[in-house]
């Protein structure tokens, strides 16, 4: 299923600009303790429950780290993503942990060039909220999963109180303007249930804090914008700081916290 033509000239800008985005900093993305060893790794792997003959296909698939993860359980893995040079770094990471059965796809989330049917799973980590039509992702899918196939994603979750969401929504976007946004439980289950997919799990992710300067390091952040944003949030309302454990150093920001969660969906027929 791809974006009416009304929506195509904004899913081009914002696929357009996370291209920009994350093309420099593919490497960074490899070698991320948060990305390569976050405990939703494993976790969305063990509710997956992958098995040898399963074929999964693992959507931004970025650094590579689910596509490693669930190729070490399945017969064969398709890592897709926008970004040519994430798929070169992801194509690096795997082929030099010696798995050979992984392949290489440069599509967007939205358009999935694979048939109907295709895959026991479809899975996407730490990605989803930079996507321009979510709503799109999900059919797609949905359309490429098999019937009784999983659709695991997991991912910033927005929040149900709006002036907490708007805020985590204000600083995650200052750091990477490629962010578009996070979405609730409730919302997925609803994408889901649009496009033929039953919620059967959703968990709370406790991660660790973002540590301040890293997290805006790996984007490149310019130490104007990254000065700013750390005013910012030095400045926030104390229930704010509280929520997101906005923690400080004598008048520098050393961590916070961004909300994140995990969503399975079954293929129902």
């Amino acid at each position: 299923m791809c974006p009416d033509s009304e929506s195509q000239p904004i899913t081009r800008s914002i696929q357009a600009h996370a291209q920009a985005q994350f093309a420099p900093v593919a490497a960074a993305y490899v070698t991320s303790a948060t990305h390569a060893h976050g405990a939703d790794l494993a976790r969305i792997v063990e509710l997956a429950s992958p098995q040898p003959q399963h074929h999964v296909l693992d959507v931004a698939t970025g650094g590579g780290h689910t596509a490693l993860a669930f190729a070490r359980h399945t017969q064969h893995v398709v890592a897709s993503d926008l970004t040519y040079s994430m798929l070169t770094a992801a194509r690096d990471h795997i082929a030099a942990q010696g798995i050979s059965h992984v392949t290489y796809c440069r599509n967007a989330a939205e358009q999935l060039p694979f048939a109907p049917a295709r895959f026991d799973h479809v899975t996407c980590r730490i990605a989803a909220h930079h996507f321009a039509d979510v709503r799109a992702f999900v059919a797609e899918s949905a359309r490429v999963l098999r019937s009784g196939g999983l659709f695991v994603v997991s991912d910033h979750i927005g929040l149900p109180d709006p002036d907490l969401d708007a805020f985590m929504d204000r600083f995650e976007r200052w750091r990477d303007p490629s962010h578009v946004r996070a979405y609730s439980f409730a919302e997925w289950s609803t994408f889901c249930a649009a496009a033929g997919l039953t919620v059967i799990h959703t968990e709370e992710d406790q991660r660790d804090s973002y540590e301040f300067q890293s997290w805006t390091a790996r984007m490149r952040m310019p130490a104007d914008e990254r000065a700013a944003l750390e005013q910012w949030l030095l400045a926030a309302p104390q229930h704010l700081r509280d929520y997101f454990a906005v923690v400080e150093t004598a008048g520098k920001v050393e961590s916070l916290r961004g909300t994140f969660g995990i969503i399975v969906a079954r293929k129902e027929g």
